[in-house]
């Protein structure tokens, strides 16, 4: 075979290998599965990054979620809302841009068409950031998506249907009048089948105040105070620590008490565990989320530290509290804090 005819075979076999190409990709991808999520506190581009487990080991996919000159912080928050089985990442704008909630295709994560919804969660006209998460609380087997403002507005809860992005729910979790911002998670409390509603009072509710509200009926579950005598805000998750089928209460203090995480027993509201995720001179605060990391069907926990220090992430094995991961999520040198989501169990077929 002469040297024109092995060009024009490789020619022919050209578009071919692309396809293949794009096809191993593509099936790589789905074979992903997200372990951390995380999104920078104010002062750095809203660049979210997402480590997977895919075929070839850890890897870590970035994107911006908003226009680059919005430096106001993103929460995160990971959930399978458009049921195809991989989890996908919300996202929601911290203080200075309009309540802007977007959902990002799992699958497509960092390309072009990911983006599967995108809606103002609150009014227009209220600017003062706002708190993600997301849940099953229907029993459609789309995680639903419940949203709280930041500081400056009533402590209203708005959870909206993953699947029409039609608002569902709407409720107080405080007194109207506190506006200290309410934090939220989402989690299977009860043990009905439905994610139940999480709340944690912003700064300026007296010891730490976190709420439980059935995911079906709104009824309060529970209410108690994590941190007595602490004014700061609390920051809250639900994983199921103790493989009791229940997801238990994951709470994280806010600036001014350290990096002090203390887990609630779903089933008995007793203190599972508690520990501090950085230095405890650190007095920043701690975000949380929790998550399957290791692959055991035992819910991890993810810590991201607050303003003050590096955008330190760990995640702590839920079994035992050994070290699972520690790593910087974006520039060591940045001090704006880092805020953290990880996949619920659900997505390993539990």
């Amino acid at each position: 075979m002469n040297s024109q005819e092995n060009k024009r075979l490789h020619w022919l076999w050209f578009p071919f290998f692309i396809i293949l190409t794009v096809f191993t990709y593509s099936t790589a991808l789905r074979a992903t599965t997200i372990l951390v999520a995380t999104g920078p506190g104010p002062g750095h581009l809203p660049i979210v990054r997402v480590t997977v487990d895919g075929a070839a080991g850890n890897d870590t996919i970035s994107f911006m979620a908003y226009p680059s000159k919005f430096t106001g912080g993103i929460r995160v928050a990971v959930g399978d809302v458009n049921g195809d089985g991989v989890a996908d990442i919300i996202t929601a704008p911290g203080p200075g841009s309009t309540p802007h909630v977007k959902v990002f295709d799992g699958k497509l994560l960092g390309q072009r068409g990911s983006l599967l919804m995108s809606f103002n969660a609150l009014p227009g006209f209220y600017r003062g950031g706002v708190y993600v998460a997301a849940g099953d609380v229907t029993g459609d087997g789309r995680a639903d998506i419940i949203v709280a403002p930041d500081a400056g507005a009533p402590p209203i809860v708005r959870v909206f249907d993953g699947n029409t992005g039609n608002l569902l729910k709407s409720f107080f979790a405080y007194a109207p009048t506190f506006t200290g911002g309410v934090r939220v998670a989402a989690g299977d409390v009860n043990g009905d089948g439905h994610a139940d509603i999480i709340s944690g009072a912003g700064p300026g509710a007296a010891g730490g105040h976190v709420k439980v509200f059935d995911g079906v009926l709104q009824a309060e579950l529970k209410s108690f105070f994590a941190f007595p005598g602490f004014s700061g805000g609390v920051f809250v998750a639900a994983g199921d620590i103790n493989n009791d089928g229940r997801d238990d209460l994951v709470i994280g203090a806010g600036g001014g008490a350290g990096s002090h995480v203390k887990v609630f027993d779903a089933l008995s509201n007793q203190l599972a565990l508690s520990f501090f995720a950085f230095d405890p001179s650190f007095t920043g605060g701690v975000r949380v989320a929790a998550g399957d990391v290791n692959g055991d069907n035992i819910a991890d926990i993810i810590t991201g530290a607050g303003p003050g220090a590096g955008p330190h992430v760990k995640v702590f094995r839920g079994t035992d509290l050994v070290v699972l991961h520690s790593f910087f999520a974006y520039e060591a040198n940045f001090q704006g804090g880092v805020f953290v989501g990880g996949a619920p169990l659900s997505r390993r077929g539990r």
